[in-house]
């Protein structure tokens, strides 16, 4: 019993270590870029429904610039409200870059009027990843929720983030935004684009019998005026 016990207690604690590892290497992937994540993207969200959000891109942070609106495809409990500002790391559906899927997190933020966010301090590396936004910086480490920069000569850094508020502020006139990349189409290309082809080509062949129904129409008449005039 004692030996299960201790078995537990040691799978718990590689567990609770793991988990901030796990956090870092998401965060890193996110903020680097990898194979798996073809952008990181904030936006605002247009649209809610089961399994998927729709929002307008702001930003594209990294990675190949997104088409807005965009539809991110999730789990089936994405807790997201129209309005809300949302950072999402993101796989491409097939290179389309109107769709896509959640790669590393989707998370809920505060939208700044000058392309910044503001990120609820309760995730492990949430820190990392509004400084990371709002500045371009990224040459930074996390320690158990605290966000330091590497200082040259320095074994510690500079701390900017306790995990409870920030030393330096990323919010502040002092940083800027990195400059803001967009690829927005206009929404009714977007929605043409959504239509199934077959329909496409359904209304295609609508309206051509329609021109051809009228333009017979049309001649029947001018032809009927031809011969009343005739006689």
């Amino acid at each position: 019993m004692k030996k299960f016990l201790t078995l537990l207690l040691s799978l718990a604690l590689l567990s609770a270590l793991a988990l901030p590892a796990l956090a870092a290497d998401s965060t890193h992937r996110m903020t680097h870029g990898d194979d798996f994540q073809d952008a990181l993207l904030v936006g605002e969200v247009i649209e809610t429904g089961f399994g998927y959000v729709t929002f307008d891109v702001v930003r594209t942070v990294n990675g190949r610039p997104a088409k807005s609106p965009f539809r991110l495809t999730g789990d089936d409990e994405m807790k997201f409200a129209v309005g809300d500002g949302i950072l999402a790391s993101v796989r491409y559906m097939q290179g389309d870059r109107l769709n896509g899927s959640v790669a590393y997190g989707a998370f809920k933020v505060e939208l700044k009027q000058d392309k910044k966010i503001k990120m609820d301090p309760g995730w492990y590396d949430v820190g990392f990843l509004e400084w990371y936004v709002n500045t371009g910086e990224n040459g930074l480490y996390s320690i158990e929720g605290s966000v330091y920069r590497r200082v040259e000569g320095s074994e510690e850094g500079q701390l900017l983030f306790d995990g409870r508020q920030w030393r330096m502020d990323s919010l502040g006139p002092k940083y800027k935004a990195p400059e803001v990349k967009r690829e927005p189409i206009k929404p009714l290309l977007a929605a043409f684009k959504s239509v199934p082809l077959r329909v496409v080509l359904e209304a295609f062949a609508a309206i051509g019998l329609a021109g051809a129904a009228t333009g017979f129409a049309i001649g029947f008449m001018i032809g009927r005026k031809k011969r009343k005039r005739s006689l």
